[in-house]
């Protein structure tokens, strides 16, 4: 079985005060990303970081006070050659890389050739979305990507398209399945390779993959919004998002789970969560399945000891011994 993609969060604010941006610096920055950092708030330093590796790719979002991002020669001993793509999302910030020097400011995006030094300055502060590609997978889809390095990227179709991917991504409360991770990474690979502008033997393929992503990625996102509503289903989803059934079908087929399997993994999640949940503990176990989404109350508890492998009864049950434990 393959290992559930990893969903990193990571803040200065974790650290003890006195010392939180030396710490973050020597165990986090140095040794994870290979970069160092100068603080320039002035003594009140702040970094919010969140990582999501999803096969090919990994996605994640940085928000930080007033500092200064360097990765120089030494730290290319590393040996990293995978490519990052930044798009601030607030600066400006200011980028020095490949001989290139650029001020960028909302929506604009950096490209980065990972093997070569480079500088970012967040003179003001700022915050950025950004997708790390590994090399061998971009090269398949971009010629010479190496020599876009240090050019911005203007704001665009493409490149707005894999900003809204990405800002839904980085705000998951749990990661993706094991099998679905990939699939959403290849398909983040696909917008950022449109955005670069793709070798022409690969545009059908970046195109059709990515109008495909952002259409799975609509209905996974309608599921997760409205999972609550008991009259939720595959034909009044695929009506309001104007894609026949069979098309919708064909799409979550890539997921692994049927429209009805993803449902369900959503209400009995919810479930769960309330019955762990002391503030829910005067709550009727069958108000939490009508919460959920259920309608059926014997369907419910049938799926539900199918799936976690004991009662709901026995679920709160548990919670609650911790809780008086």
């Amino acid at each position: 079985m393959k290992p559930a993609p990893r969903l990193l969060r990571i803040s200065t604010e974790m650290l003890p005060e006195r010392d939180r941006f030396a710490a973050f610096r020597e165990e986090f920055a140095s040794k994870v990303l290979a970069m160092d950092l100068v603080d320039l708030s002035g003594g009140h330093p702040r970094i919010d970081l969140t990582v999501l590796p999803l096969g090919p790719v990994a996605v994640g979002s940085l928000i930080a006070t007033p500092t200064e991002f360097i990765r120089d020669r030494h730290h290319l001993q590393d040996r990293n050659n995978d490519f990052r793509l930044d798009i601030v999302e607030s600066g400006p910030i200011h980028y020095l890389h490949a001989d290139r020097e650029h001020v960028y400011d909302s929506g604009w995006a950096h490209f980065c050739d990972q093997g070569r030094p480079q500088r970012g300055t967040r003179a003001a502060g700022g915050a950025t979305r950004s997708v790390v590609m590994q090399a061998a997978a971009l090269e398949g889809l971009v010629k010479h990507p190496e020599d876009l390095a240090g050019r911005p990227l203007r704001p665009g179709p493409a490149l707005h398209l894999l900003d809204g991917y990405l800002r839904s991504l980085t705000s998951f409360n749990e990661p993706p399945s094991a099998d679905l991770g990939p699939i959403i990474g290849t398909h983040v690979l696909d917008l950022a390779a449109a955005a670069l502008s793709p070798i022409v033997d690969a545009k059908e393929v970046v195109a059709t993959r990515g109008v495909k992503a952002a259409r799975l990625h609509a209905i996974l996102a309608k599921i997760t919004h409205r999972f609550k509503d008991p009259t939720l289903n595959i034909d009044n989803t695929a009506a309001t998002l104007g894609l026949s059934r069979r098309y919708m079908q064909e799409l979550l087929e890539q997921t692994g789970k049927s429209f009805t399997e993803h449902l369900a993994e959503r209400r009995l999640e919810c479930a769960y969560a309330m019955l762990s949940d002391g503030r829910y503990r005067q709550s009727k176990i069958i108000d939490i399945a009508y919460e959920a989404g259920f309608s059926d109350a014997s369907h419910f508890y049938r799926m539900f000891r199918r799936r976690y492998g004991e009662s709901p009864s026995d679920v709160r049950a548990a919670a609650t011994g911790k809780a008086q434990g």
